[in-house]
């Protein structure tokens, strides 16, 4: 919590300690000088109920609890602690999350209560500090894949308004906490690690909420193999569940699955990005200064329900008139490396944008080089601040230092997975059909 610019007052409580990293420390909470909004209890589990009930006797409306040995254990005594917190916090009012959590991190705030190495020492902002719109939520059982989420898509220069973990839910569930970010109406998009759903009718009146606002909610559903039930049973005492009846529920709800964490971070980014320039279909243009790419990307859009169709004859003229002799305007358009130095990506991908013939625009590019893109910059934000369809951009090789931060300023999702990319657009179609017609 004190690597980080966080403007509130924290109080060490501590029974062994006068003073802990130069604050000074209180021997019970009923000590402080001041009234407390939140308790973080990082103490072994059979104290966490007494110092709990102490904390609501001293009026503390919150508490995030860390510490683990309750009914993730499947003893008697784990159960009966976690009971315990229940009734706890059921008699007194007070807010609970956990236990078996790992605590979270409120961006705004700039509070980082949790013991991930994922938000230590970072070196950057917890927000690149150009965004202002595209903010991801992140609420996960788990919170080694919460902040797991954080670490990977930080560099990705995505913006996360929270990392929630939640544990064991033994008072507070995910969606509840969902439904609270679509009050909040700060994140623009919603991941979700789920071992279980603890309500399902909360879970469909948030998600149809989520929907109708236009919040996108990924959802990872762990627990589709008999070792991924038992692995949620010992992790959070979580019940997984029948894999086909959570698949209709999110279906019918517009809740987008991801298999893995790249996945949702693919998706998270081009929502992030375009989440304003949904596309209105599945056909797709491709631009590309490498053939070989253009027909592998091909193939990969094809898999994902996309449509690569022939461009029109008037964008054909268009793109003929910029492409050397061998190259090929039908889709993919390769336009070679030549017609990419003489005029750029952001021209390609004009001219393919604006043809009727497609719904969105997947360019194949070479990130290696931030210096390319910078020249580009105005160009390239220009197009998609005009443009009323989404433009994605594929790697073929490693993004260099960068360059994600220039094109993601200039309001582009930058992908080096290519069915990740494919999936991401198809992903973003279907999800506006189903706004459209509900």
């Amino acid at each position: 919590m004190l690597g980080h610019p966080y403007t509130g007052r924290i109080y060490p409580v501590s029974r062994s300690h006068a003073e802990i990293q130069g604050l000074p420390a209180y021997a019970t909470v009923a000590a402080i000088p001041e009234p407390v909004d939140l308790a973080i209890l990082i103490i072994p589990a059979e104290f966490v109920p007494d110092e709990l009930e102490r904390c609501a006797a001293a009026g503390v409306k919150a508490a995030m609890i860390l510490s683990s040995g309750f009914a993730e254990a499947r003893t008697p005594a784990g159960e009966a602690l976690q009971a315990r917190i229940v009734a706890i916090a059921a008699r007194h009012g007070i807010v609970v999350c956990g236990p078996n959590a790992e605590g979270y991190a409120n961006t705004a705030a700039a509070l980082c209560p949790t013991f991930s190495p994922a938000v230590d020492n970072l070196g950057v902002p917890l927000v690149p500090a150009w965004r202002g719109r595209g903010r991801v939520a992140v609420v996960a059982q788990s919170g080694g894949m919460a902040f797991a989420l954080f670490d990977r898509g930080r560099p990705r220069e995505l913006a996360f308004s929270y990392v929630i973990t939640t544990g064991n839910e033994a008072c507070l569930e995910s969606f509840e906490l969902v439904d609270h970010l679509l009050d909040e109406g700060t994140s623009d998009v919603v991941l979700v690690y789920l071992e279980t759903l603890r309500d399902p009718r909360r879970f469909e009146r948030v998600a149809a909420r989520a929907l109708a606002l236009g919040v996108p909610i990924i959802v990872a559903k762990v627990g589709r193999s008999a070792a991924g039930v038992r692995a949620a049973l010992a992790h959070t005492g979580a019940i997984a569940g029948d894999p086909a009846e959570y698949q209709a529920m999110f279906r019918r709800h517009g809740v987008i699955e991801a298999a893995d964490l790249d996945e949702m971070l693919d998706l998270a980014a081009a929502f992030s990005s375009c989440g304003d320039r949904l596309p209105a279909g599945t056909r797709v243009g491709i631009g590309t200064a490498s053939g070989g790419g253009g027909g592998w990307l091909a193939d990969a859009c094809t898999a994902a329900g996309l449509d690569v169709p022939l461009l029109d004859p008037r964008t054909r003229a268009r793109l003929d008139a910029l492409i050397p002799g061998y190259g090929c305007s039908q889709n993919p358009v390769d336009a070679t490396a030549q017609a990419i130095l003489q005029s750029g990506y952001a021209e390609l991908a004009r001219l393919i944008v604006e043809s009727d013939a497609i719904d969105a625009v997947i360019m194949i590019v070479s990130a290696r080089l931030a210096a390319s893109f910078e020249r580009e910059r105005e160009a390239l934000t220009a197009l998609t601040r005009d443009s009323g369809k989404p433009i994605l951009l594929w790697s073929y090789t490693l993004p260099g230092a960068g360059t994600a931060a220039i094109v993601g300023q200039a309001g582009y999702p930058l992908f080096t997975s290519m069915p990740g990319c494919a999936k991401a657009l198809a992903a973003m179609a279907h999800y506006r059909a189903i706004r459209d017609r509900r």
